[in-house]
């Protein structure tokens, strides 16, 4: 099945009792980077092509992070500080 980019979506569901997540996902994006950290237990395919596929992911293996905003000031500054320290 293809899906329309308003049905595309990724879900991911923690087991606090067995310390894992199952995770569906449609959005190619996703896909691609779940199936390098596993292997599917569940696909969809349309033809050859995947278009859908759950995981089984143990609990270290999902992370949240926060939005790092850095100014143009701090960016300079970091730039200048790997110039300094790696001599480009």
């Amino acid at each position: 099945m293809t899906y329309t980019s308003e049905e595309r979506e990724t879900i991911c569901r923690y087991d606090h009792v067995d310390n894992n997540w199952d995770v569906y996902s449609c959005v190619q994006k996703h896909m691609t980077k779940l199936n390098k950290i596993a292997k599917p237990y569940w696909e969809e395919k349309e033809g050859d092509r995947v278009t859908a596929a759950k995981w089984k992911l143990n609990g270290s293996q999902v992370r949240f992070a926060m939005e790092r905003q850095i100014s143009d000031e701090q960016r300079a500054a970091m730039a200048e500080r790997a110039r300094e320290r790696f001599g480009k």
